[in-house]
């Protein structure tokens, strides 16, 4: 009974395996879409833009940009960014 075992863990791993790598597909074509249509009209976003979209607390943004971890422009006061960068940012690994 346990050969019969193995073969069902064999088989749900091999299924994980492939449902994970239509996940990256979809990602990278999502992502690659993405950065299409937004490139068209490009934007910049703001602080709470980029915290909302990283889904992450505006200070942490603010703490990446003093320490140069994220690509911003400085416009006066307020910090902007380009979507297709922070996309860039996000596929290089984001903040170490």
């Amino acid at each position: 009974m346990k050969p019969e075992i193995d073969r069902t863990i064999e088989d749900r791993l091999q299924q994980i395996e492939k449902d994970v790598s239509q996940i990256k597909l979809m990602l990278t074509n999502f992502l690659s879409n993405f950065m299409k249509t937004e490139s068209k009209g490009e934007s910049l976003l703001n602080v709470k833009d980029v915290s909302s979209f990283l889904k992450v607390d505006s200070s942490i943004i603010y703490a990446a940009c003093s320490k140069g971890e994220l690509p911003f422009i400085k416009i006066g006061k307020s910090y902007k960014f380009k979507k297709e960068d922070i996309l860039k940012w996000i596929e290089n690994g984001g903040i170490k």
